[in-house]
């Protein structure tokens, strides 16, 4: 009895004690969503990797959406992980599952699939349209398709409108690949091995400096849009805070400067794509090693160091400006002088002095501009001068702008050329060196992407697929 009365004692002060912890535990305050991604350090972002999205160059990655998804991490105080998956299922699966606090998604007006889910208000507008060789009929119309072969991406956006836009074309083929990307499909077509690809407008341009014999063509849908996608919950504490803050970005024009950024603008019409893939097959060869050999030597991306070289001078080593300057990299005398260039105009000499310059700027950038702002602020001052970026940051930080990112500094520069043009100073060509940075983004991802299609041929011939026939002819 004794041992009986000592055991129940026991328990009760174990029940006693769980009763306090849980009594305890329950005046605590739950954390709702936003305070969990605080409290984690950490905000998840999944997505699909695309020229529209977000993707790697160098190590880094780039593209709008980053931009943005970056930006509102930071005012949240935490580290984005980006989270990559093969297609929009894959997103949505993932949201859902809670492994990700933010999706990014393609999606159309009333899609079922998004019903679940809370969708913000959308960032950029898309137009579904099918891509065709130049020298190909442009239909008008659906049933100008008969018999045609189109290519979609399995579980895109395009494939679910296609199948359902072709139910009442006769003879149709669509082929819907489980694997690969947008620049596989336009391979394909570029080879002639299917007649349309169903892609987003953005996608293409991002895709057409490789493609000049390729071209836009019939429109099919106008309402799709890339949105910010959350799990549907009573709390709407994260929803709500990325919801104000897009709001804001919309408001002071950031959503605008960015997509003015990643876009092609007229860069690669027509003649600007057949002239760079001219270029790119006859004059990059002649100094591609020069360009890999100084890549590695001061650990920047041979391909960024040519996309300079291109934006200077269209690879053409005997090139000159009105103002003197020569060579691959148009380098000016002083500059030339500074890096031990004898003569600007032997394509070794100047891709070396043009590299240890553009290396030197970024070195002397501070630890805390991290990339891509990084390589846009260097781009500049290569440009401009370094002393212009230098009091471009400090402008910055006196009107409270963010010294560390290139959309706050570069929208100071025209504060900068006032300032300096009032009080006598030196003031920096603002719209030349914006341009400038525009233009090497550009035709670097174009010359990546031209580097990623010819090595990835092999994997394109085997990719994985399924075909479809919608029309009345399979009823």
């Amino acid at each position: 009895m004794q041992q009986l009365q000592r055991l129940n004692s026991r328990h009760l002060r174990v029940t006693l004690g769980l009763s306090l912890a849980a009594g305890s535990m329950a005046l605590q305050p739950s954390l709702n969503t936003l305070q969990q991604v605080r409290n984690s350090g950490e905000l998840h972002l999944v997505g699909v990797s695309s020229p529209t999205t977000f993707y790697q160059r160098d190590g880094n990655v780039h593209g709008l959406q980053f931009e943005l998804a970056q930006q509102f991490a930071n005012e949240l105080g935490v580290k984005l992980v980006i989270d990559p998956v093969n297609d929009d299922q894959q997103v949505l699966h993932s949201v859902r599952r809670n492994h990700a606090q933010l999706a990014l998604t393609v999606h159309a007006a009333h899609d079922q699939r998004l019903n679940r889910l809370r969708v913000s208000a959308p960032l950029v507008e898309l137009e579904q349209q099918l891509i065709q060789r130049t020298d190909r009929f442009q239909p008008t119309s659906l049933d100008d398709l008969r018999q045609s072969t189109i290519a979609v991406i399995a579980g895109s956006s395009e494939a679910k409108r296609l199948r359902s836009a072709l139910a009442d074309v006769e003879g149709v083929r669509l082929v819907e690949f489980k694997e690969g990307d947008g620049l596989d499909l336009l391979t394909l077509l570029d080879q002639g091995k299917i007649d349309y690809v169903g892609m987003t407008d953005q996608e293409f341009d991002a895709y057409r400096p490789l493609f000049p014999n390729l071209r836009d063509g019939l429109s099919f849908a106008k309402s799709d849009a890339v949105a910010w996608v959350f799990l549907k919950s009573a709390d709407e504490s994260l929803y709500q805070a990325a919801q104000n803050f897009l709001t804001r970005k919309q408001s002071d024009g950031t959503l605008e400067r960015l997509a003015a950024f990643y876009g092609t603008g007229d860069a690669f019409n027509r003649y600007g794509a057949k002239s760079f893939q001219k270029d790119i097959s006859v004059r990059l060869p002649r100094y591609q090693r020069e360009f890999e050999k100084q890549s590695a030597q001061h650990g920047l991306d041979w391909r960024l160091l040519a996309a300079i070289s291109y934006q200077e001078s269209h690879w053409d080593q005997n090139a000159i400006s009105p103002t003197g300057v020569q060579g691959l990299m148009m380098l000016t005398q002083d500059t030339a002088k500074l890096m031990g260039v004898k003569n600007r105009t032997l394509p070794k000499d100047s891709i070396q002095g043009g590299t240890a310059y553009f290396k030197q700027i970024l070195s002397k950038l501070p630890a805390s501009v991290q990339e891509p702002d990084r390589t846009w602020m260097a781009l500049a001052a290569y440009n401009m001068g370094p002393g212009h970026m230098i009091a471009a940051r400090k402008l910055t930080r006196k009107l409270q702008g963010d010294p560390n990112s290139w959309l706050d500094v570069s929208r100071n520069l025209v504060n900068l050329a006032q300032h300096n043009r009032a009080t006598g100073k030196p003031a920096p060509d603002v719209k030349q060196a914006l341009h400038y940075v525009q233009q090497v983004r550009r035709y670097y991802d174009a010359i990546a992407l031209n580097h990623d299609a010819e090595r990835d041929q092999q994997r394109v011939a085997q990719l994985d697929y399924d075909i479809t026939l919608p029309g009345r002819l399979t009823q």
